[in-house]
């Protein structure tokens, strides 16, 4: 998901003077299918704004109640007056442009119930960029020491893309919404809440990739001594991971303190075996474990898929050279399969390597490593420190040799 330049914001502002903007406004809801009675008797700005929000929650839908409260949007409209999603756009735009005219220390309520005047919207599919369009222009546009909760409305924008499954439609990145939540200090509760409901809009639409990594970050904000809040969440994490095809390196996963929390249960030891073991411990678990790989939401034949490939690197993390009696062994697989599963390998780019058909082996170019455990941080650490001292020495006969 990229980063929205500033450029793609549309300006809302109007130059309108806010009395003529104030009765267009209400003239244009009542022409389409505002009450009459639309109160907008009062001289002050910000009730008058109020007025024309309350009444397009109420028309823009026919009547919709949810928790009693009757929710905005315009279907009536749209099908009965031809008033398109463009008509439409521009008219939320100019309802915006009214609202950021009230004096920001009166703006949060107004702001807010635009806002979730816009995510209650019962339309169709099609007019979920419109929405999310909208939003975020109001994310860019309200002053940003405006005495508004932003977030609320970052929450609103996604919760539309995840009910219009148009999550790639949102120009705001993962970034951006770090930078943001640390700006307008938002707790660790809500910023669960956000990460949770980013990766529901990316699994609405089947993103496999961008779900996985926002639940990565929604475990990340757990600590230790909330970590069993977020119990279910670490078995999905888990599941999709060994799921998503395009997923090999997971030991990062047993560092997550939810995941910690799941160690000793079936769950855990599937991923360690998926982290560091070879596909005949994998079918040793799994004749122990039938019943729980059946109902856990992995797919066995899957799993054979992988963990071969897993195995395959594993091996080749310490040797040069395999051969094909060897890999055929090992990975359980026919002769005439040897070639297929060495060529989906490379495909991985976990792995590069030859096939020498003549002599029967396969030479080993480079590996990555499956975990990267506290032994490989020792022999990194060695490595550095040779690299160190004979730079050290060739920096000292550099000297000698100068002088």
């Amino acid at each position: 998901m990229t980063e929205i330049p500033t450029t793609c914001v549309a300006a809302v502002y109007s130059e309108i003077e806010p009395e003529p903007q104030l009765k267009d406004i209400e003239k244009f809801m009542c022409d389409h299918g505002a009450d009459p009675v639309l109160d907008v008797s009062s001289e002050d700005l910000e009730s008058r704004v109020e007025a024309i929000i309350r009444e397009l929650r109420r028309v823009l839908k026919d009547s919709f109640l949810e928790g009693g409260t009757k929710i905005i949007i315009c279907f009536l409209i749209l099908q009965n007056n031809g008033f398109d999603y463009l008509e439409m756009e521009m008219f939320l735009n100019s309802v915006m442009s009214l609202i950021l005219i009230v004096p920001e220390d009166k703006l949060n309520r107004p702001v807010l119930n635009f806002s979730e005047a816009i995510v209650n919207a019962n339309l169709p599919e099609k007019y979920g960029p419109m929405k999310i369009r909208v939003l975020t222009n109001l994310i860019y546009v309200v002053p940003e020491h405006a005495n508004t909760e932003k977030y609320r409305i970052l929450i609103d924008l996604i919760k539309c893309a995840r009910n219009h499954r148009c999550i790639n439609t949102v120009s705001v990145g993962i970034n951006q919404v770090k930078l943001w939540v640390k700006e307008w200090n938002v707790s660790i509760e809500q910023i669960q809440e956000l990460y949770r409901n980013m990766h529901e809009a990316y699994a609405a639409i089947g993103d496999s990739t961008n779900a996985l990594q926002l639940l990565l970050e929604l475990l990340g904000t757990y600590t230790k001594e909330t970590a069993s809040k977020a119990r279910t969440d670490a078995v999905k994490c888990i599941i999709n991971s060994i799921n998503d095809p395009n997923v090999f390196l997971m030991d990062h996963l047993l560092l997550l303190e939810p995941v910690k929390m799941l160690e000793g249960e079936n769950i855990h030891n599937l991923l360690k075996i998926f982290v560091f073991s070879r596909l005949q411990d994998y079918l040793e678990f799994y004749s122990k474990q039938k019943p729980f790989i059946e109902s856990s939401g992995v797919k066995h034949e899957r799993n054979l898929t992988k963990m071969r490939l897993l195995t395959f690197i594993l091996i080749a993390e310490s040797q040069k050279e395999l051969t094909f009696d060897a890999i055929q062994k090992e990975m359980q697989i026919s002769a005439d399969d040897i070639e297929s599963f060495i060529i989906e390998a490379v495909r991985t780019k976990m792995i590069r390597c030859k096939i020498d058909h003549l002599a029967r082996k396969v030479i080993i170019d480079n590996t990555e490593q499956r975990s990267f455990t506290k032994q490989h941080w020792i022999s990194l650490k060695e490595k550095l420190e040779a690299w160190k001292f004979n730079l050290t020495m060739i920096n000292s006969h550099f000297h000698t040799l100068a002088n």
